[in-house]
This record gives structure tokens, C-alpha cells and sequence, in this order.
């Protein structure tokens, strides 16, 4: 199945971030979760795959951390240096309660970015637009 090129609807977040002659083919909204029945902004953090990289704005997991918290990053990771992705899923005290939630660990040859997503179907669904972007 091909992909379509995403031209109209991206925030200028991810505008902005373009190279020339680069295309978006995969964009998504990504809502990071609080404490205590709180959710994050669903339309502050996201992440998008385009013809060459994969950019995102979104809380990671931190590197120097022991208490597994999060920070808030934007970045890009080049095609040619992802060795893979991998979706998980995985329980954690957050606030009041134990809750589930997925990640996406992309390894690269600076180390792993842990991404957390809404649901391992999303996480999937990006593991499969990489791959097929990566084959062409």
C-alpha cells in the first residue's frame, strides 16, 4: 500500500522543522498523561515521520533519571541512524493510582528514546509507516 503525503492540517510546530524538498507522511497528536485523573495537552506533544526522519515534540523518559520521570524535548532522528523500534507496554505509579500505558523505544546510535503513546495500536501504526518509509 502506498503512502500519501500529508500537505495541509500540520501545525506549524512541525512547519517550521521542514527541511526543503522534505515530505510528511505520517502525523499524529500524542497526549502525555499526569496524575490524579490530570492529561496533558493532547495537542501539545506529537510526533511525525517524514521522508527522511522522524521528528517529535513530547515528554521522553529521562536519560539520568532513577525515578523514571519525564522531560519535555523536541527533536529528530535521521532514518539512517534508527536501528529499530520497538513497542511496549508497561504498569507505573502515576499520582493516586497504577495505570498501563505503551511507549515507543527507538533505538539509535546515540542510545534509546522512550516515547509514550495513547495505545500500542498507535505505536504499531508508526512501526509500520517507518518501516515502509525506510524500504523506499
Amino acid at each position: 500500500m502506498k503512502i500519501k503525503e500529508i500537505s495541509e492540517g500540520l501545525p506549524s510546530d512541525v512547519k517550521n522543522q521542514l527541511m526543503p524538498n522534505e515530505n510528511v507522511y505520517y502525523f499524529s497528536f500524542i497526549a502525555s498523561k499526569g496524575g490524579c485523573g490530570a492529561s496533558g495537552e493532547k495537542n501539545k506533544y506529537w510526533l511525525a515521520l517524514t521522508d527522511r526522519r522522524l521528528i517529535y515534540k513530547t515528554k521522553i523518559l529521562s536519560e539520568s533519571s532513577k525515578s523514571n520521570s519525564y522531560v519535555e524535548r523536541d527533536g529528530d532522528l535521521p532514518f539512517k541512524k534508527i536501528s529499530f523500534i520497538e513497542v511496549s507496554e508497561t504498569k507505573k505509579s502515576s499520582g493516586c493510582s497504577s495505570e498501563s500505558f505503551s511507549q515507543l523505544r527507538i533505538s539509535s546510535s546515540g542510545g534509546t528514546v522512550i516515547i509514550p503513546i495513547p495505545t500500542k495500536e498507535k505505536g504499531h501504526q508508526i512501526r509500520k509507516v517507518y518501516s515502509q518509509l525506510n524500504e523506499e
